[in-house]
């Protein structure tokens, strides 16, 4: 009983994403996300996934709208021309730190948006 452990931590530069390209990645876990930080030279274990950024095609786009829909929401400030999806696949964490581990989940978190695997 008590609260969750934090087991590490890692960023994905999505500019290095190419469209339509899934890129499967091993992480390794960080303690903090800067990268000078003494903390970060124990392993604490790894992470691999895929992820594949998905751009919104024009024609889908005018499909999907409703003809009982006038209604286009806009898309975030900041948001490509035309939008996307971003799919995150986590596959597994391997050597993680510590000897129990009843509940492990990942957490992503993407401008501001937080989710949480089961």
């Amino acid at each position: 009983v008590g609260k969750h452990d934090k087991m590490g931590m890692n960023m994905i530069p999505l500019k290095d994403l190419l469209p339509d390209e899934p890129k499967t990645l091993t992480l390794d876990l960080l303690k903090t996300m800067d990268a000078n930080d003494p903390q970060n030279e124990k392993s604490r274990g790894q992470i691999t996934l895929d992820v594949v950024y998905k751009p919104f095609k024009l024609e889908e786009l005018a499909s999907e709208i409703g003809e009982d829909s006038g209604e286009v929401q806009k898309a975030p400030e900041g948001t490509p021309e035309g939008g996307g999806l971003l799919v995150v696949i986590i596959h597994e964490a391997q050597d993680v730190e510590g000897k129990h581990h009843t509940n492990p989940y990942v957490r992503i978190l993407f401008k501001g948006e937080k989710r949480k695997t089961k």
